[in-house]
């Protein structure tokens, strides 16, 4: 027999348990280079204050990954010395909705904060809902030696490429300036370098538009190859340690030579594995293919193309006669997801780095929107890894093509067979929202609609009721009609702790 620990969590976990035994309070903790530091110059205190005051803003969020929050309290207690006499009221954010790396709006919104600081690991998303300062973390590099390395492990690439592009970690930002002076200076070839911009944080009523001409929110960090020259002759110099940051860069840049730099570990190659990693998403397409219903999950509200996107994908669900639902779960894990049983696939709408999901643990493949945009084309798809991408703003234009293209193609009729290559089976797709059936809603309308104005039956489609005819076990049977019925008896009253029948 099981016992009971099995089946619930104790209360004095949440008192007892321990972050991490590298979580540290004090400049340390954001990273060996800051801790020669004081807490001001480590957490950027003074530069945060003088924003907070010339934007006026009156509620601050302070995010913090779980690495950090030991020295929570003492950077608002610093902060709140600074912006308090102005009105200001700093607040923690100690859980992050989605991930610590994306700024954390929705639970600002909650508060509602009008200014965001966000400390350590970044993605670099762009995120539109509120102005967001980071606070990056700070590591030591010897950027003379990072430089040698690399030029060391890659020579043989280098000659046969034209162009390096040079892509450091957010750690490593602090030493921009460096990495750019002595790189230009160590190689002899066209030389790029991915700097990272800082977002506006200037309130919305007082600032310049931030988007660009196309309504998108300009990219916090651009990786573009050297002028005059291509993106598949050259090679990319990559500052950090392994990681989601250079997972996305080898999976967004599969068919270039990607070398990397630690200063603990040294320089190495690690091009070979893009290839293993694509294969499992070409394998989670092929599984979006054989299935009619999709849940769009939302990991982050706060991004800056999360909601067109969403809009424009659903849209292309439509044309393409597949069931959509829109969900938004907050952290991702496989209970949650599978209580949604009747979705056959899931697209993960995310950041950069936390968009891509192992999906061997969960009952059903999740997918980028990217890929959906490949899946919906059927097998006239073609699978290029050059193009593969996670950038937001990117697939939102596929998705609007693809819209296009589903408009042009029309309804198709005929109900021809489909191969799977994951099942090995023919299979009828299901068709949803076809021209004969009758709408929930009218379209725009959010109120009450009157339905069947003409007094004929309307077919109701759905994809829950749908599932449910399919499975064994409905829950349990009714059986109206079937017992008779049973003498009405007094029960308990009072309180659970002492009904009265036990006084």
């Amino acid at each position: 027999m099981a016992s009971a620990d099995a089946f619930y969590t104790s209360a004095a976990v949440a008192l007892e348990e321990t972050v991490g035994d590298g979580a540290a309070a004090g400049p340390s903790s954001m990273g060996d280079a800051a801790a020669a530091l004081s807490l001001d110059d480590a957490f950027d205190i003074p530069n945060t204050a003088r924003l907070i005051l010339e934007g006026g803003y009156k509620t601050i969020g302070l995010q913090f990954p779980d690495e950090l929050l030991p020295s929570s309290v003492a950077v608002y207690r610093a902060l709140q010395r600074l912006v308090g006499a102005s009105g200001a009221q700093t607040y923690v954010l100690a859980d992050s909705t989605h991930g610590a790396c994306c700024p954390d709006v929705l639970s600002c919104l909650h508060l509602p904060a009008d200014f965001l600081v966000h400390y350590g690991h970044a993605c670099l998303t762009p995120t539109d809902a509120l102005p967001v300062h980071y606070v990056f973390p700070r590591r030591s590099l010897d950027v003379a030696a990072a430089v040698e390395a690399l030029r060391d492990v890659s020579k043989d690439e280098v000659a046969e490429k034209r162009g390096i592009v040079v892509v450091w970690d957010v750690a490593y930002d602090w030493h921009a300036e460096d990495i750019v002076r002595e790189f230009q200076a160590a190689v002899d070839v066209p030389i790029s370098f991915a700097t990272i911009r800082r977002p506006s944080t200037l309130p919305k009523t007082e600032g310049v538009d931030t988007a660009d001409a196309k309504g998108k929110a300009p990219a916090l960090r651009s990786i573009q190859p050297p002028a005059g020259v291509e993106m598949a002759d050259s090679v990319i110099w990559y500052i950090g340690e392994e990681g989601r940051s250079l997972l996305n860069l080898q999976m967004t840049h599969a068919t270039n030579q990607l070398f990397a730099y630690a200063p603990d570990t040294g320089a190495f190659s690690v091009h070979p594995r893009s290839s293993r990693l694509l294969q499992k998403r070409l394998f989670a397409l092929h599984s979006a293919m054989a299935a009619d219903v999709f849940g769009l999950v939302v990991g982050n509200i706060g991004l800056a193309s999360s909601k067109p996107l969403v809009e424009e994908l659903r849209q292309a669900l439509k044309l393409a006669q597949k069931k959509s639902y829109t969900l938004s779960v907050g952290r991702l894990n496989p209970a949650k997801l599978a209580n949604f049983a009747e979705i056959e696939c899931f697209v993960l709408i995310g950041c950069a780095e936390g968009g891509v999901v192992d999906s061997k643990d969960y009952l059903r493949p999740m997918i980028t929107p990217y890929e959906l945009t490949l899946a919906l084309k059927g097998s006239e798809h073609i699978w290029d890894p050059s193009k593969w991408t996670l950038d937001l703003d990117a697939v939102l234009g596929a998705a609007k093509e693809e819209s296009e293209r589903l408009k042009d193609q029309g309804d198709e009729s005929e109900e021809e067979l489909e191969f799977s290559l994951v099942t090995g089976r023919y299979r009828t797709r299901r068709k949803f929202g076809k021209e004969d059936s009758q709408p929930l809603l009218v379209e725009g309308t959010k109120e009450l609609t009157l339905r069947n104005q003409d007094a004929s039956l309307a077919k109701l489609e759905s994809a829950g009721s749908m599932f449910l005819q399919s499975r064994t076990f409905q829950g349990l049977e009714a059986r109206y009609g079937q017992d008779e019925p049973a003498l009405l008896e007094q029960g308990r009253s009072g309180i659970a702790r002492g009904y009265t029948q036990e006084k």
